[in-house]
């Protein structure tokens, strides 16, 4: 019998920032419900192409059930092997997986019908958004943010709709 190619030495220490350290990496203000409901926490996960931090998502949860997810996303670097094709349907099919709404096989969830005309609030401005329907859940993109490149899209339960599409851009600092 031959030696092995490679000996590993111990366990290996998978380190997962913390909400801090993810917020200051991102170093850019982040989509947030402006003021979440009573007993709504969240948890921020995170997405990179290539090493670049290009997705954020504050994964909002009642009673440990996923209501809502804004994700706050920016451009990735020209140059870059991935970019990013993340659309309000693809997060859309993602949050009913993830829910549990439907069955995670599915790859993308059918629409109930074309988008209709809604409105997120940012910062209490009103914005003009199409919204997508499928499950009982709703999806849209807020494709420019104020003062930085990037976009939101903002994905929910119906019954939790008005309280996730009322929005804030949060510093770093703020998590």
């Amino acid at each position: 019998m031959g030696k092995p190619l490679f000996r590993d030495t111990g366990p290996r220490s998978i380190r997962i920032p913390t909400h801090r350290e993810t917020a200051e990496e991102w170093g850019e203000q982040i989509a947030a419900l402006r003021a979440a409901p009573p007993g709504w926490s969240f948890l921020l996960g995170r997405l990179s192409s290539d090493g670049y931090l290009c997705h954020l998502d504050l994964n909002y949860h009642l009673d440990g059930e996923l209501v809502a997810v804004v994700q706050t996303s920016r451009p990735v670097p020209a140059g870059h092997r991935v970019g990013s094709l993340t659309t309000p349907q693809s997060q859309l099919s993602t949050f009913l997986a993830n829910s549990d709404r439907l069955d995670p096989r599915t790859h993308l969830a059918p629409l109930d019908g074309p988008p209709t005309p809604g409105e997120v609030l940012l910062h209490g401005v009103r914005v003009p958004v199409e919204v997508n329907h499928s499950h009982g859940c709703r999806s849209a993109l807020v494709p420019r943010l104020p003062s930085q490149q990037g976009c939101v899209i903002v994905t929910a339960a119906t019954e939790h709709w008005a309280a996730a599409t009322d929005l804030a851009l949060r510093p770093p600092a703020a998590f």
